[in-house]
């Protein structure tokens, strides 16, 4: 059942103290089991092509995915004909990412591990993505620190993607009540049961499931920003607000509708 925290600061506390850095552990084979497959293939093909029209790429263009993962985007966007470089702080999503690389060459696509929240040892590329929700994990001037490293990246007009799900989207669904639930195609039960935090703006949030390679938990604290603060922190770090999009698409935001519900892309360019 879904708890909004309104009048217990102090237990709040102990849950945000508990999982600090929650995402150093968070992304190993578990992650892969559970949320490896959340996107189709045809959803997956959607999204390359959607991130290669907004950023406006060629064949050649130099591409940052950063956090890349388990090489989902790379890799099609590699295929395509840009040279990528694939950073996460996961050893396990990258050893997976490198396994399901196929006949791609290093020389079009490589992967290093990396903490965003640390300048980058390359830069000059045409333009860098950031996509899945990969920020709000700790404090706001680490997401500050996050988007100045994706700046610092590009080269002076590159452009920047921001993939994320937004404050109203989050409230919009909690707001219903039920707790979210799906099933994987092996027949595994995933459960979410999310704590919202309505001073902090953190979800609480985890994650059981059960099926037959297993059950478990996984849980994690992640920062909702609404989508007027995303856009102030793009700014605060050099960037410069160009539109918005329907989620990792090019139907561009409306801000109402099925889309106060949903996720949300940033693109910006570097001043």
């Amino acid at each position: 059942m879904l708890r909004i925290v309104g009048q217990a600061p102090m237990r709040q506390i102990v849950l945000s103290s508990v999982m600090d850095h929650w995402w150093t552990t968070f992304f190993d084979s578990d992650y892969l089991q559970i949320w490896g497959d959340i996107y189709k293939p045809t959803e997956t093909v959607e999204h390359a092509l959607a991130i290669w029209e907004l950023l406006t790429l060629r064949e050649g263009s130099c591409v940052l995915d950063a956090p890349c993962g388990y090489g989902r985007l790379a890799l099609p966007i590699a295929k395509r004909g840009a040279i990528v470089v694939g950073v996460d702080q996961s050893e396990t999503l990258l050893a997976h990412a490198e396994r399901n690389r196929g006949d791609v060459p290093a020389e079009r696509l490589r992967y290093f591990r990396h903490d965003l929240r640390q300048p980058l040892p390359e830069s000059g590329f045409d333009a860098a993505f950031n996509v899945f929700s990969s920020i709000g994990y700790g404090t706001v001037d680490e997401d500050l620190t996050i988007f100045r490293t994706l700046r610092s990246a590009v080269r002076p007009g590159g452009r920047v993607l921001i993939d994320t799900v937004h404050r109203d989207a989050v409230a919009a669904r909690l707001s219903r009540g039920a707790p979210p639930a799906r099933r994987l195609a092996d027949g595994t039960l995933i459960v979410e049961q999310p704590i919202f935090d309505v001073f902090s703006g953190c979800v609480n949030t985890t994650w059981y499931w059960s099926g037959p390679a297993g059950q478990g938990s996984k849980s994690a604290s992640i920062r909702m920003s609404t989508v007027t603060e995303l856009i102030q922190l793009l700014q605060s770090a050099g960037l410069r607000f160009l539109s918005a999009y329907s989620g990792c698409s090019t139907r561009k935001f409306e801000g109402e509708g099925p889309d106060l519900g949903g996720r949300i892309a940033l693109l910006a360019e570097r001043v």
